[in-house]
């Protein structure tokens, strides 16, 4: 009872501490990528341009209010960007130097590996029993240390990619140019927009060939694999389970019985 109340007082020590690191990450975001720039250009006034700033702070404390990974890595980001759609000058490239370009993108990359890490490690639970293996004594197989290299790399490029593609789109002087020449006064749109198509054209390029590269990999325990998978298709083709064809008979027994004693009462 005492390991048990300790693991669990562990446990929520952990989770809190996830949720500090989430929540201080998070607002740096927030303010280096909508607060600040927002006041740098001066459209922070107006309660829609107040809403649309506040909207990431508030989807931020959602996620941690329900400790939700698709809402910190998929919602929030998402959010971040809505301000700056309505006020496309707040990503303008008088607004982010060089220098403070990569001072927001290791904030953003601390925040994503952050939540990333914090909301998924735990610690595993003490084993029942603790043998002594000779093998344990080997290391790693070779295979393995292959794949942690190709992981390491991957994230890597994951780092390295958008990074750069970003930093390409907005502060290349040949793209800058072109966009004044063939968009007169609307250059802070257009590199908005560019910057949009840069992060999607990255989503892309991160679902198709990173992580196609790592699905191969996600062997996992095959039969709970093949059960799962014969879910999804059942729940596609809609074919009931036959838990649902014994609960319908047992109703109409049911029924049948209640009627049959109905009538003989009568």
């Amino acid at each position: 009872m005492h390991q048990t109340a300790r693991r669990a007082h562990t446990a929520g020590a952990w989770k809190t501490f996830a949720d500090v690191v989430a929540f201080a990450l998070g607002t740096n975001v927030w303010i280096s990528t909508v607060i600040l720039p927002a006041i740098f250009v001066g459209v922070l006034h107006g309660a829609s341009q107040i809403a649309a700033a506040a909207l990431p702070f508030v989807v931020l404390l959602l996620g941690l209010a329900r400790r939700s990974e698709a809402v910190l890595l998929g919602l929030f980001p998402a959010a971040v960007l809505v301000p700056i759609a309505l006020q496309p000058q707040m990503a303008s490239s008088y607004v982010y130097g060089p220098i403070r370009f990569t001072v927001v993108a290791l904030g953003v990359l601390a925040y994503l590996f952050g939540v990333s890490f914090f909301t998924t490690w735990h610690e595993p639970p003490a084993p029942r029993s603790v043998r002594g293996l000779s093998s344990a004594q080997l290391g790693p197989a070779e295979r393995w240390q292959r794949r942690e290299r190709v992981y390491w790399m991957l994230t890597a490029m994951s780092l390295v990619i958008p990074t750069v593609l970003l930093a390409w789109v907005n502060f290349d002087t040949a793209i800058e140019d072109y966009l004044g020449e063939m968009y007169p006064g609307r250059v802070a749109l257009m590199t908005t927009a560019l910057t949009v198509g840069a992060i999607v054209l990255w989503l892309g390029i991160y679902h198709y060939a990173l992580l196609g590269v790592l699905r191969p990999h996600r062997t996992g325990d095959r039969d709970l694999v093949a059960r799962l998978g014969q879910a999804r298709s059942d729940a596609k083709i809609g074919k009931p389970r036959p838990r649902f064809y014994v609960s319908v008979a047992l109703a109409l027994a049911a029924m049948a019985t209640l009627i049959l004693l109905r009538h003989l009462k009568g």
